[in-house]
């Protein structure tokens, strides 16, 4: 008896220490087993040496353990490293067949003990947010470098890492004692994913096929993609080959999140991994017979081309379809280049061609063509193909077009290959003052047929046909006249939709140009006027009058200023006075008599309808 209890509290002894170095090495029981068969001492001993040396497996084959090691998760203990320095236990198998490689951003959370004493020194979950890092570069122990780049996606396992595979003889911070041996239970969520929604909600893994150019989709385009929806690996949608599908219609067969997704980070001819949480897949309804509710799907997709959509006017009326998309930056058929096109154009509801197919030659923005067709070129390239579709007040009205066989109120659908291109930059200064001179007249005429928004646009692409343009000689002085005069017109289509601000702005920008512009300064000070802003409008009108002393809306204009200010000073004066009359003069001050109607008549200021009258310092340009 005395025998068997002296072995018992030695085989205790040798558990205890086993727990403490490396409770997960090796079955301390079957230890202790041996311990209690006669002779069988010494080698007990030598297994617990290795044991405390980090040798499991030395420590396995001394003991005669058969089995694979088991660990506190009940599962297969594997030596990673060979020397015992990196035991791995998979808690949840992961899924597919890869692992991440070096220099992959990998993506987990972890909770790290001590093994010593269990305690908690670090954990992600608890701050609710997972850690990324960058594998296989020494940002992270050697323990982790070697054990995450053994894990598949979603697959959780504990780590049971040695000192010298984490933080050695040093240790780390107040927690972390030197030569501790460490246990991390680590689960790999993503690697080399793209978060799209910044919740979590929506992550991106590029594949093998990485796409050309730079662009990607818009959330209103057409796209042309291969596509297979996977719930908990098994398929539940697949693309008959490549499909066209309007992102964000009704009948759209791809989920919120993927279809967010592929504009944020696809381009042309790539293929990706889009995993998307319930609430941007199929929500708390799934997909009936395929998804159950409050369910995460992934999708495998790849984006072949699209059409990209423009709403040029905001409105539906003018609608451009390119088709297919060019990896070249241009260039664009933007305002006053000069295009060589084949078109064909059609009314939408009988299918009626009235136009081509031809070859035309036009100059973008001098209105040889509809507002909306020249409007909508503007979104096209060389060398693309496009559709632009127009409502009826974008291209023939209610008048139509007798000649062309065009009724009233007809949509309009060209189809458009563009060949050739003279970009506005390539124009000499001559052309490109010509061209704006061209569209501040267009402006004009839109501006007196109180069309003002199509003014505003019109005196805006004047403007920057010249905007960085500065001329020798005569062209220089063109250049300035040119620029602050599209300024003073804007200012006007401003004072007449009553933005006074914006009007104020547009004609301190003109005087910045030319100081001596009338025109600018009248209008300000008009505009200062009617914001009772008086002395500057004084200043302004005066001005005026300095560079054009024969200016009769000037002088008009001042006159009006002066009456308000005289008012002003009269009423300034009676509330001043009786703020500083002697007591009791407000009891029996009596009333001014009332002046005689023709007297109060000649004090009245000329009204503003009769500025507009004179002409000369009203009109725009």
């Amino acid at each position: 008896h005395m025998r068997f209890a002296m072995a018992a509290r030695r085989a205790a002894a040798i558990i205890a220490m086993v727990s403490a170095i490396q409770a997960a090495s090796c079955s301390v029981l079957h230890a202790s087993s041996m311990i209690r068969q006669p002779g069988a001492m010494p080698q007990a001993q030598d297994a617990m040496n290795y044991m405390c040396t980090g040798r499991a497996l030395q420590c396995s084959k001394l003991l005669g353990t058969k089995k694979p090691m088991r660990l506190r998760g009940g599962g297969e203990a594997v030596d990673l490293t060979g020397d015992g320095g990196i035991l791995k236990e998979i808690l949840v198998e992961g899924t597919g067949d890869e692992a991440p490689q070096n220099n992959d951003d990998v993506c987990v959370h972890y909770v790290g003990t001590l093994q010593s004493d269990g305690s908690k020194f670090d954990s992600s979950r608890d701050r609710n947010t997972p850690f990324t890092f960058k594998l296989g570069q020494g940002k992270v122990i050697k323990g982790w470098d070697k054990g995450v780049a053994t894990m598949k996606r979603g697959e959780k396992a504990v780590f049971t890492i040695r000192s010298d595979y984490g933080y050695g003889t040093e240790g780390s911070g107040d927690k972390i004692p030197g030569n501790a041996t460490l246990i991390f239970e680590i689960e790999l969520l993503r690697w080399n994913e793209r978060e799209i929604t910044n919740d979590g909600g929506v992550f991106l893994k590029p594949l093998d096929k990485k796409g050309t150019g730079w662009r990607h989709p818009d959330r209103n385009d057409e796209v042309i993609v291969k596509y297979e929806g996977r719930y908990e690996g098994q398929p539940f949608t697949v693309s008959n080959d490549f499909e066209l599908v309007k992102l964000g219609s009704p009948t759209s067969p791809l989920p919120p999140g993927v279809e967010r997704a592929i504009c944020k980070e696809m381009k042309k001819g790539s293929n990706a991994l889009i995993t998307c949480r319930s609430d941007y897949a199929f929500g708390d309804h799934g997909l009936p017979g395929k998804v159950p509710p409050d369910a995460d799907v992934v999708y495998e997709v790849e984006l072949q081309d699209w059409n990209a959509i423009h709403d040029v006017a905001k409105d539906g009326g003018i609608v451009v379809k390119c088709l297919g998309q060019l990896d070249t930056y241009g260039p664009l058929c933007d305002d006053a280049s000069k295009v060589t096109l084949h078109v064909e154009g059609k009314i939408l509801e009988d299918g009626k061609v009235f136009l081509g197919p031809a070859e035309k030659c036009i100059t973008v923005g001098d209105g040889e063509m509809p507002e909306g067709f020249e409007r909508g070129l503007e979104k096209i390239k060389k060398g693309q193909n496009a559709i632009i579709t127009l409502t009826p007040q974008y291209a023939y009205g209610e008048a139509g077009n007798q000649e062309l066989g065009i009724p009233a109120n007809a949509n309009i659908q060209y189809v458009v290959s563009v060949n050739e291109v003279t970009p506005t930059y390539q124009l000499q200064l001559k052309d490109k003052l010509s061209a704006a001179e061209k569209r501040k007249e267009q402006g004009n005429a839109f501006f007196k047929g109180e069309e003002f928004e199509k003014a505003l646009n019109k005196y805006e692409k004047a403007f920057k046909l010249v905007q960085y343009e500065q001329g020798e000689g005569d062209e220089a002085e063109a250049v300035k006249t040119l620029k602050s005069t599209c300024h003073t017109n804007k200012a006007a289509v401003l004072e007449k939709q009553g933005k006074l601000d914006e009007c104020i702005t547009e004609c301190t920008k003109s005087l910045d140009i030319k100081p001596t512009n009338v025109k600018a300064l009248f209008r300000r000070g008009k505009v200062y006027c009617a914001q009772n802003r008086l002395e500057e409008a004084t200043k302004d009108l005066k001005q005026a009058l300095t560079v054009d002393p024969e200016n009769k809306a000037a002088k008009q204009q001042l006159l009006i200023v002066s009456q308000k200010q005289k008012a002003q000073d009269q009423k300034d004066k009676q509330v001043f006075g009786k703020m500083f009359s002697k007591p009791g003069a407000l009891a029996t001050e009596k009333p001014a008599p009332a002046k005689k109607e023709e007297e109060a008549k000649e004090e009245e200021p000329p009204k503003e309808e009769k500025i507009e009258e004179l002409g000369e310092g009203t009109r725009i340009n």
